[in-house]
């Protein structure tokens, strides 16, 4: 009996999902993942479908890189670039991440006040208030997370966020499932594989628009973080990963962000698209309705996305089941952060960056990376899904640097020994620095010239 259960389908896929990148994994299929590709396809339809769908194999590439670096060396990425480029560079990159984490993660805490406003059916208060209420969800949600993370070990949480991931996958392909069955949808998506950006998006009744570029690097910036791939090396090399699993360390990097994550990324637009912005067409404004996809921007309305998946009778209760998902996700986006963000930290001043028993620093630290953006989280007076998009174009702009640095270890024997990048891997690293260094450019002259 335990021989066929260890040799049945689903116990070898679940024994190749779990792992470092299922951590790394689930925390991209967070609330910045889900924010920036469900608000895609609700004010954009299908024309950024190309961006999520694009920047899947450089994810694959960028990840894999990182963590045979790490699997070969044992050493954190930030302390290489300390010693083997410049300590300068070092600084450089980890400063302004530093900044922009603690944004992301004030992001993710604002996500999971308001999923946890959502699951009991009401908005948070408008205008972004500090009420009683934002404030005591807040402090609840960051007590509850802490006690989840800081009282179990590494190896628990990975199973913890394996199983997260998981769930919101199966969730949003639901949501997606009943679009797919309408022609009009796959007529859609041959569209949304040519590149182009659209034109931005007037908002019905008010005075503002969408900026769809703003929405492109939002979906690149949440794929292409310049943290992540600096951060995977030490979560593979914490779960005492080496050169001998290099090759099985690229077929979980493949069904972690390949297939899981890749999905999720598509079927998030889809969902987006097909039950928000093919639906609510409206042009007319009433106040206080929401009648035009342009309109959606609460976590509470985009809960309606999942409307489409469920029976007559229960469509009412879409917006709490989405209100709990995005929770969730909101969760696991935060560990993630947290974690890498602690491994920048002691890496970068020398001190032992293992998640472990024997390490206090880190559970500290962790706790720290935890609570602190979250209690800030209720003074940033912006809704919570554009928090998330704001936060994960912001990723982007360190991104072109980031890739430079991968390049450079993946192409000497010094540091990878035969593991040197191929053709085609250096290909998929140089298309990756090149279509981020454009993005970036691209929103740099539209701002400022």
């Amino acid at each position: 009996m335990s021989d066929l259960i260890a040799n049945n389908p689903v116990t070898r896929f679940f024994k190749d999902v779990i792992g470092p990148a299922a951590i790394m994994a689930a925390g991209m299929i967070g609330a910045g993942a889900v924010s920036t590709r469900l608000m895609a396809g609700c004010w954009f339809g299908f024309d950024l479908l190309w961006v999520a769908l694009y920047v899947i194999p450089m994810v694959i590439i960028a990840n894999d890189s990182a963590s045979r670096i790490g699997n070969i060396t044992g050493r954190g990425m930030m302390d290489m670039i300390k010693t083997e480029l410049h300590p300068a560079l070092a600084w450089f990159m980890f400063i302004p991440t530093f900044l922009l984490n603690i944004i992301v993660n004030m992001g993710q805490m604002s996500v999971m006040v308001a999923g946890t406003y959502g699951m009991m059916g009401q908005k948070v208060p408008a205008g972004g208030a500090v009420t009683a209420g934002v404030v005591t969800t807040t402090v609840v949600l960051t007590i509850i997370s802490l006690l989840i993370v800081l009282f179990g070990g590494f190896k628990r949480l990975v199973k913890v966020m394996t199983w997260l991931l998981m769930l919101i996958l199966i969730c949003f392909i639901i949501v997606a499932i009943k679009g797919l069955f309408q022609w009009q949808t796959w007529l859609g998506l041959l569209k949304g594989l040519i590149p182009t950006i659209p034109a931005d998006l007037q908002v019905v009744g008010a005075d503002k628009v969408r900026p769809a570029f703003t929405q492109l690097m939002g979906i690149a910036g949440q794929a292409l973080p310049a943290s992540v791939f600096l951060s995977f090396g030490y979560f593979t090399s914490n779960a005492a990963f080496t050169e001998a699993d290099v090759k099985s360390t690229f077929r979980k990097n493949i069904i972690n962000f390949g297939v899981i994550w890749g999905i999720f990324s598509v079927v998030v637009v889809v969902a987006g698209a097909t039950a928000i912005h093919n639906f609510y067409v409206d042009p007319s404004f009433v106040e206080g309705e929401i009648r035009h996809f342009s309109q959606f921007e609460e976590v509470y309305d985009a809960g309606r996305v999942i409307a489409p998946a469920l029976p007559a009778g229960i469509k009412s209760i879409a917006p709490p089941i989405f209100s709990l998902g995005l929770l969730v996700a909101g969760f696991t986006t935060m560990v993630s952060v947290a974690m890498l963000m602690v491994y920048f930290c002691l890496d970068i001043v020398g001190l032992d960056w293992k998640y472990t028993a024997e390490n206090p620093k880190f559970r500290l630290l962790l706790g720290l990376w935890i609570a602190i953006p979250a209690l800030l989280s209720p003074f940033w007076q912006l809704p919570a899904l554009i928090k998330s998009i704001l936060a994960m174009a912001g990723n982007l702009v360190l991104t072109p640097i980031a890739m430079f640095i991968l390049i450079y270890f993946m192409n000497q024997t010094k540091y990878v020994k035969s593991f040197t990048a191929s053709k085609t891997r250096n290909a998929i690293l140089g298309i990756t620095f090149l279509f981020a260094l454009f993005v970036t450019i691209y929103q740099g002259i539209k701002m400022f010239g």
